[in-house]
């Protein structure tokens, strides 16, 4: 889909895979039920490489919190949906203690992304090419050095609320290599970028990329 094509975001949608979402059409930018986001994240996630399949509860528990933990909140999300335009401040949001690379006003900070080339390293591809890459012991290394820096303005919730991004994204957008799954640098730019999931995915999503 062609950025003048895409769904327009608010800025108050912190999370790139769901601001990719948004801007494919897939969710709504204001409000979608529980159920119809667990059922888009699901059917998104099985497009990757081994069809991966996450945890429908656990979806539904993220998307039940995400906009509050008062009992308002909570009841709002349960009954109306979660409202993807009012999740920055919410309980999810890591106020920077994450990678940073999308600022308050989810504008992509340049330095912040190519940041990533720090932590990754050539990968072998299944079908004998090399690209940059983070697999799974990188993606924690950088996990735990945004953490790290972060230091003063971070909560202690803050570290395991990664454990439920990049791991989760090397699950739904990684790659087989040689050597193992990976996260392509090449694809994590346009996720962030262009908001688009790789070619792979979005032809057995039937959509054009």
């Amino acid at each position: 889909m062609a950025d003048d094509a895409q769904h327009k975001v608010s800025p108050n949608n912190p999370c790139p895979f769901l601001r990719m979402l948004v801007a494919q059409g897939l969710l709504d930018d204001r409000v979608a039920t529980i159920g119809d986001a667990t059922e888009v994240i699901e059917r998104v996630a099985a497009t990757g490489e081994g069809s991966p399949q996450l945890p429908g509860i656990a979806i539904r528990l993220i998307a039940l919190l995400a906009n509050g933990l008062g009992p308002g909140a909570l009841l709002g999300n349960g009954l109306d949906g979660v409202k993807l335009d009012k999740l920055r401040d919410g309980p999810l949001d890591k106020h920077g203690a994450g990678s940073r690379i999308l600022d308050a006003r989810a504008r992509v900070r340049p330095a912040e992304l190519d940041r990533l080339k720090e932590f990754a390293s050539l990968k072998d591809t299944a079908g004998g090419g090399r690209e940059w890459g983070l697999d799974a012991k990188e993606i924690t290394v950088m996990m735990d050095a945004n953490y790290a820096r972060a230091e003063g303005h971070r909560r202690l919730i803050d570290r395991q609320l990664m454990n439920g991004e990049w791991p989760v994204l090397l699950d739904v957008m990684g790659k087989d290599g040689k050597h193992g799954r990976y996260l392509s640098l090449r694809e994590i730019r346009a996720l962030f970028v262009e908001r688009r999931l790789p070619a792979r995915m979005m032809k057995r999503l039937g959509r054009r990329g």
